[in-house]
């Protein structure tokens, strides 16, 4: 190659755009995990007949996507993942990861605080409906307002005709809690985080 050719071909090689980054160059952290649960990492996509090969607890970080993805049956997106937990790898729901070092979205002006839907002294009369938990999930009924309280029973990811006693609790965390009604649990009643509540 001469000189001249060996100039043109690095030259056109340094104007064509840089390949954008694989997937596996950024790392993802654990979210929207309760501090007393963990992330399961399955061995394939989805929840029905695939099985537990470990475990992430809320908040770890460093966790690699292979860039494989999928959709479960539900619809869910799914990540193949790696992490020194999970050496071998393995699927997690992509709604328990976000991106390292990028800031959430701050919520826009007109959102309403946490438990606003609450605030209409004829809640109690209303019937309710479960909002925000995946199909292959549960909406978790605990004995106190809430993670720290047991669990006592739970609604399924669809479940309506939910009503509510009126009693509601803001934590700390600023999470707002809901009091509700159910025969089956022990004393008839329960509480449940109100960000999964919907008034029908």
């Amino acid at each position: 190659m001469t000189r001249i050719a060996r100039r043109f071909l690095i030259a056109l090689l340094l104007t064509l755009p840089l390949a954008p980054a694989m997937a596996s160059e950024v790392t993802y952290r654990v979210v929207n995990v309760a501090s007393n649960d963990v992330l399961n990492v399955r061995d394939r996509i989805g929840v029905p007949g695939s099985r537990i090969i470990g475990i992430l607890p809320p908040g770890t970080r460093g966790v690699v996507w292979t860039g494989q993805q999928g959709r479960a049956r539900d619809g869910a997106l799914w990540y193949r993942i790696v992490h020194p937990r999970v050496p071998a790898g393995g699927w997690v729901n992509a709604r328990f990861l976000q991106r390292e070092q990028v800031a959430a979205a701050p919520p826009p002006p007109s959102a309403e605080p946490p438990g606003s839907q609450f605030k209409d002294h004829t809640a109690h009369e209303r019937p309710w409906r479960v909002v925000g938990v995946a199909s292959d999930d549960v909406l978790n009924i605990r004995g106190g307002p809430g993670v720290s309280h047991g669990i006592v029973g739970s609604f399924p990811p669809n479940a309506r005709d939910i009503r509510i006693t009126g009693r509601i609790q803001t934590l700390p965390s600023g999470a707002v809690w809901a009091e509700v009604r159910a025969a089956t649990l022990p004393g008839g009643r329960g509480w449940v985080n109100g960000r999964f509540l919907n008034p029908m």
